[in-house]
Order: structure tokens, then sequence, then C-alpha cells
């Protein structure tokens, strides 16, 4: 038995809220039932008008958008209303739950008086093999292809979907994903592993509980550990999520973006509050799953970027919510700023008749980010055509690749373009992808200065500390005053014994200052402290930056192995005639 079997027949035995959640304790309840991507154990009870066991699975933390989406399915409107209401359940998913039942009436009150996302409708349709919704929905409300080919998926009907992917260009991967969900093979063809978004298709695997595919995604593709944590996250197995962050060094700002998609609203605060997961990749994950509340509550708190926000509405494709930061920002200077935030968010949606409107009404040059967009979800037609057509720059292109893991389309642009290698470092650097900054790094020669641009453009401290020599000595510095007395003040010594054999901060202080100022060329005798500078934690520190090779570049003529051959070249540089 496996755990969506045994969690909801332990849901349907069970006598008391009590007696279910020392059951259920440490599995992960909303786990998909094979092949029914949207079907958890306590939608599946939903669905078969089970509400007490509903009701006590609510209780201990499952997904409440599948319940209500499967009540919607079941026309059970009083539990629908209640979800909505009181539990804050998606409106898109209660929409889509409708269209499953082809409730045409109630699915059209949900779009136009709560405004239900007409992508999710559309794949509702599409999942029941409705056609003549499906085509009203593309053809007149826009709604996305993408959406409507993975619901043909769920359709089990591959005629529609090759259709769509063939005629109206229907993103491979998404594809694919639907294709992992549902068990059905993908091994071969255009819904390869090798030509699709392995980071996309892996959460398909996640979601059909095909554990043993993901750690072959994870070994054979080490780009998407993150997307795996984040499934893991949707599906709330939280151990699975753990291993990934601790033992596979899963982003938790990634994996927060996950639980907040999946509505449990208490990981979302644990991640936030332990680990500093980024409020902006929260309320991503809200906007993602149409929670707007969330949403409207983390933006008056933190005061978060509206261009940023106005994208990921632009990526979910509500409309309405774009046409609102369209008005908000329509006479202010920064509206340029603007439409090209939206354009990205509809470029990386690859919704292509938003992406023309907007760049032909807008006047806004945008070509770059489409072409950067169109390379990040591997639309490889359209970034040519942008490259050939509209002049979209190389550097934006290979952006756009390295940030999606690319690496093939990357080599190739390198190859055929000559691209200097620093250029793609940094993309690298920029992308948290530290393997590839490595590889170009001590395989293709890109300088530190690239590197470290790159990791600043990210933000990324702990990276910039191990590229950058100045900021290894702050870092250091600001380490060591961490180490404190009750009172507050510095500690001189670790230890209060022995202090006659430890050396005290304000000799490293010393040390540090006379690097920093001989590495700013001002004249300082560097040599007298390199008993200093090789002890402890400083030292150990300082040894790996100079054994990795990252101070040659400080020195171009000469080779570095040791703190002593660092603290040598360096005191030669400063004083010529001085030397250890």
């Amino acid at each position: 038995m496996y755990d969506f079997d045994f969690i909801y027949q332990a849901a349907l035995e069970a006598k008391s809220l009590n007696e279910l959640a020392q059951k259920l304790s440490g599995f992960p309840l909303d786990v998909r039932k094979r092949g029914c991507p949207f079907i958890t154990p306590a939608a599946q009870l939903a669905v078969q008008g089970h509400d007490q066991a509903v009701e006590w699975m609510r209780q201990l933390g499952s997904n409440v958008d599948c319940i209500a989406r499967a009540y919607a399915y079941k026309k059970n409107h009083r539990q629908v209303a209640s979800y909505q209401k009181n539990h804050h359940a998606s409106v898109d998913a209660i929409a889509e739950g409708y269209a499953w039942a082809n409730d045409t009436l109630t699915v059209e009150r949900y779009r136009t008086e709560y405004k239900a996302s007409v992508h999710a409708i559309a794949r509702g349709y599409a999942s029941t093999g409705n056609h003549d919704r499906v085509k009203y929905y593309r053809e007149i409300l826009h709604a996305s292809v993408h959406a409507i080919a993975e619901g043909y998926v769920y359709a089990n009907d591959i005629e529609m979907v090759d259709l769509y992917q063939a005629r109206h260009h229907a993103n491979a991967s998404i594809i694919a994903k639907a294709l992992a969900a549902t068990s059905q093979a993908l091994d071969s063809g255009k819904y390869s592993p090798h030509q699709t978004d392995s980071a996309v298709v892996v959460q398909g695997y996640v979601l059909n509980g095909h554990h043993k595919k993901v750690e072959e995604y994870r070994t054979e593709f080490p780009g998407c550990i993150d997307a795996i944590a984040q499934g893991y996250a949707l599906v709330g197995d939280h151990t699975k999520v753990e291993t990934y962050r601790t033992k596979h060094g899963a982003s938790v700002h990634a994996i927060a973006e996950g639980y907040a998609f999946a509505g449990n609203h208490a990981k979302v605060k644990e991640y936030q509050k332990k680990y500093g997961a980024n409020p902006l990749m929260l309320v991503k994950g809200y906007i993602l799953a149409g929670n707007h509340e969330q949403v409207q509550k983390y933006e008056k708190k933190y005061q978060l970027n509206p261009f940023a926000l106005a994208k990921y509405y632009a990526l979910a494709g509500n409309y309405e919510k774009v046409a609102h930061f369209e008005r908000r920002f329509l006479n202010s200077p920064h509206n340029n700023s603007l439409i090209v935030a939206i354009v990205q968010g509809f470029a990386l949606a690859e919704n292509f008749q938003k992406v023309e409107e907007y760049q032909t009404r807008s006047g806004v040059n945008c070509i770059d980010v489409i072409a950067r967009s169109y390379a990040r979800v591997g639309n490889h037609k359209l970034v040519e055509d942008y490259r050939v057509k509209h002049g979209a720059s190389l550097t934006a292109i290979i952006t756009g690749y390295v940030l999606a893991g690319n690496h093939k389309k990357v080599e190739e642009y390198r190859d055929e373009f000559q691209i200097h290698v620093d250029k793609i470092a940094e993309s690298y650097a920029y992308a948290g992808d530290h393997a590839k900054v490595e590889e170009y790094r001590t395989q293709h020669g890109a300088s530190i200065k690239a590197i470290i641009q790159g990791y600043k453009m990210a933000n990324n401290q702990k990276k910039i500390r191990e590229y950058d020599i100045n900021e290894l000595f702050k870092g250091y510095l600001e380490d060591r005053k961490k180490i404190v007395h009750p009172s507050g003040t510095i500690k001189e010594y670790f230890h209060s014994f022995f202090t006659c054999l430890q050396i005290g901060y304000s000799q490293k202080l010393k040390a540090v200052n006379a690097v920093l100022d001989a590495l700013k060329e001002e004249p300082v005798d560097v040599t007298k402290h390199i008993s200093i500078l090789r002890d402890g934690n400083l030292g150990k520190e300082l040894r790996a930056f100079i054994k990795a090779g990252k101070a040659d570049e400080l020195f171009p003529n000469e080779k570095l192995h040791t703190v002593r051959d660092f603290v040598a070249a360096l005191q030669r540089k400063v004083t010529p005639t001085k030397t250890l």
C-alpha cells in the first residue's frame, strides 16, 4: 500500500481527529492519486461525499484548493461556498472543478463574478473533452494553449495534444510534465528528457509519486534540484523537502514558493522566519495559486516591488490584475519599466498574443527581455526569430539559456558566435549554477571579476566571499566580531586559559587591515603578519581560496600554493624590494 491508499483508508476509517492525526503523523497529506495529479486523499473523499473525513483532513493541513475543486466537480455547491468563504479556496480551482462537471452556468458565474482564471477553466474543459468550450475559451477569451494541451493530456487525448503542440506551439515541457504526472510514456521523441526542460518535467514525476524517476532526474540533471524540492512542498512531503534542502542544497526560496502555491501558510511562515525565504517568492507562489488575499497581505507588509508583482500576474495570465497595475502607473515616469516587466511575464508564459499586443501598442523596446524569456522556456524558434528579425542581443539569449540550465544551447551559441567566457560565467553565477561557474573558471579561463559581478547581481554574499579576496577578509572580521562576552564586548581570545598561546582579536584585526591596505597597493609590511594569517579559521579560509587558484588572477605572472606564497607576492607588489 502506497501513501495515497494508506492516508485515504486511514481517513475513511478514523473515529476521531486525534486518532487520524496519530495515524498520519509524518505522512505527506497531499500526495496525489497515481495518474491523477489533482486528486489528493482529501479530494477523493470529497468526491465520494465523506464530509467528516474531509474536514478532519483539512484540519490536519490538507490542501483546500484540491478539496474545493473536487466538491465543485460533484456540484456540491454548499461545500464549495463554505470552502470559498471560510477557507479561502482558490476561485480558479473551483471554476476548474465546475468545468470538469461541464457546469457551464456556474463556470461563467465564477469567471465573471469572481474573475476565475480562463486558463484553469479551459484546462478543465479540455480534461473532459469539451472541445466547443475549449475553442471558445481559446479564441474569444485568449486562454493559454499550454493549459489546454495539459488538459488534453489528462483526458488522454494524445491526438489533440499533438495538434496543440504542432499548430498552436503548446509548450512541450508542460505537456511532458502532464504526461509524467499521469504515468504516460515520454522516453523518446519531442517529449523526451533531453528535448524538454527537466526542471518542469520532474515535478510531474513528483506529483505522481515516482520517486525512482525523480532521483534519476536529480542525478542526470542537477539543475532541477530546486524544482524537485518545490514539488515535494506542493504535495506536503516535508521529509523529502528537508532532505533536498539539507543534503542537496535546494533553495529555501523555491521551497517556500511551493508551500505558498500549496496554501500551506504555516510552512511559508516557517521558511520565512527560520530560513529567510524571500517574501517576493512567497507572493509569486500565492499569485500562481490565485490566492490574492495572501498577496495583498504580503504586499502591504513588505512594500513589495510592484513591477515584480505585475510580472507574476502576467505569468499567471491574470489579465485583470495586470490591467490594474497599468492603470496605477499610467502617468508615472516608471511606466516603461512596468511594461517591460509585464511583457517578460507574458513571454515566460509563452502568451504569444499578449507579448505581441504589448510590444506593438506600448512602443517600449522589450526585444532583449522577450528573447531572454523565450530562451528560458526553451522556445528556440522564437529566440532565433527575435535574434535575426529584431536584433535581440546574444548576451540576453545566453542569459536566458543559462537561467534555464540549457547547457547545450549555451555551448552552441558560444561556439557559433564566439561569446566571451566571462559573460557566460557571469550569467552562471547570477543563476546560481556554481558547478558551471567553476567549470568556466578552471577550464575556460573565465575571470574572477566577472564571476564576482554575477554573484553581486544575485546578491549571493556567501559566494561573493568565496571569490572576492577583499570580502573574504571583511567577512572574517564580521564573523569574529560576533564572538562576544556576555556584556557584549568582543572577546580578545576564544578561551580564558592559556591566552599566551592564542592569537587575539587585536592581532587578527591588524593583520587583516594590513592585507586590505596592501590589496589597495598602499605601502605596508604584510610579511610580519604571516603566522597570524595562517592561523585558525582565517588561515583555513585563505588556504582554500589560494589552493582553488582564485588568488592567481591578482598576480598574473605567479602561481600560488600557500599562504606564504600569497603574502610574498602581495608584499612584492606593494614594495618590490621587500621579501620574506
